[in-house]
């Protein structure tokens, strides 16, 4: 515990150092240029450019790499989750409210074939990642959709590992992508609701609480196509394992067809400039999905007892970004929107709802801080309340603030609500608290 006690009161002191204002450090006549310090092949800690520069270690080796195609990112996130009461805290049940600690250290490789030399168009992708800590959701609140979008075992192991390749059709953009693949990078993501530390506001629960799907901490061999028409709209459709199973070193490529297999297919329209808030910046996505293996009904048996079985499952879902009042350059106040179902014969969770607001630099000299406040509602199967005796949702509010306190520093206080965890009635409301700090080196 003394490691993440010295990392909690070293971004603690920064944080407090530098919220006002790190730029007033470099005095006047002294600031130089990001592109000036690649010039160097070292850098002291004491150097006052360290507050402009993109990751801790900005080295000339790295933007070297670069220029040769190969880029590295070295990301470490460490939440500090606490339940201050509610949940599975009840009296008398052993289960305490101290303060857990999860992290997670991602090494990020890309190679550009064009830049090094080779042909035009391609891409490799590795990702690495260490996780380690505690599980707040499994052992402290109990809820279903999970408060920390970071919460997993602790393991290291290879995440992704893929080859995308670009072309030029007929002045339309097509790319195509094979190999060990999130589909969550892609598909279902609302862009606004990426500050969120709740997993909801990732994938949505009525796809990864009912399916085994590709996405953290487990991705699976898949085959990605998206076309481009024009600047502003994509299709773009994936095929992928239908259950990557634990995976734990990143190398179990096993494809078993009775597993069957997960399809995804996703249209978006989007329009505006990201990087000016008043050209009023939206993007609208509509997808589906269908895994092809059997699943059981959540009620229904047969003579024997035995669950009914269902062949396939599938759902439907949609959202919408869209800039609300519009600020200088990226501020201004944006909202998201989602809503995705599914059959309620085969699954737990079988409607979902979610939506909140994010506004970029509220405060005047903050423009790269962000504050949100955000709900998600996952609603229970009718079948599955008749027999289980759930309440008929859980649903989840969090506000969250995150300080760019540095351009590789950033720290993320919050606080959530969770109504109903676990959709279990015997359960009371759990208020949780979450500070995540990351640092790029």
């Amino acid at each position: 515990m003394l490691l993440e006690r010295f990392l909690y009161w070293f971004c603690i002191i920064v944080f407090a150092v530098f919220f006002i204002d790190g730029s007033r450090f470099i005095y006047a006549g002294e600031r130089e240029s990001v592109d000036d310090l690649s010039d160097k092949a070292t850098l002291s800690l004491y150097d006052r450019r360290i507050f402009e520069h993109e990751h801790f270690f900005d080295l000339k080796p790295r933007n070297m790499l670069e220029g040769k195609g190969l880029s590295l990112d070295l990301v470490y996130t460490a939440d500090f989750v606490t339940n201050h009461s509610g949940g599975l805290k009840r009296a008398g049940s052993g289960v305490d409210s101290h303060i857990s600690y999860l992290a997670n250290t991602d090494l990020i490789v890309g190679f550009d074939t064009k830049k090094a030399g080779f042909w035009n168009g391609g891409t490799f992708h590795g990702h690495l990642f260490n996780h380690h800590g505690a599980k707040p959701s499994e052992d402290y609140i109990g809820d279903l959709q999970v408060a920390d979008n970071f919460e997993t075992n602790k393991v290291t192991k290879l995440y992704e590992f893929w080859y995308e390749h670009s072309f030029d059709v007929y002045g339309t953009d097509l790319s195509l992508l094979i190999g060990q693949h999130d589909l969550n990078s892609e598909f279902n993501i609302t862009e606004y609701g990426l500050l969120f530390i709740h997993s909801s506001f990732g994938i949505q629960p009525e796809i990864s609480n009912n399916i085994p799907v590709s996405n953290f901490p487990v991705a699976a061999l898949g085959f990605r196509i998206k076309w481009e028409p024009t600047e502003n709209m994509y299709f773009m459709a994936e095929i992928s394992d239908g259950d990557p199973g634990k995976n734990n070193g990143g190398f179990d490529w096993t494809l078993d067809s009775k597993e069957g297999f997960l399809n995804f297919f996703e249209a978006g329209y989007h329009f505006g400039d990201k990087e000016e808030s008043r050209t009023m910046p939206g993007t609208y996505k509509f997808g589906g999905w269908y895994h092809t293996d059997e699943f059981d009904d959540v009620r229904d048996i047969d003579e024997n007892g035995d669950p009914l079985e269902h062949n396939g499952n599938y759902g439907l879902y949609f959202i919408a970004d869209q800039m609300l009042i519009p600020g200088k350059g990226k501020r201004g106040l944006g909202a998201f929107f989602q809503i995705g179902g599914v059959p309620d014969d085969r699954n737990q969770v079988d409607f979902y709802t979610g939506g909140g607001v994010h506004y970029q630099g509220i405060i005047p000299t903050r423009e790269n801080d962000i504050l949100g406040l955000a709900v998600a509602r996952a609603s229970i199967s009718e079948n599955l309340k008749d027999i289980e005796k759930m309440d008929s949702h859980e649903t989840a509010v969090e506000l969250t603030y995150r300080a760019q306190v540095l351009p590789w520093l950033a720290i993320q206080p919050g606080v959530q609500t969770i109504f109903n965890p676990g959709a279990d009635s015997s359960l009371d409301n759990a208020v949780v608290s979450i500070i995540r700090f990351q640092i790029n080196f």
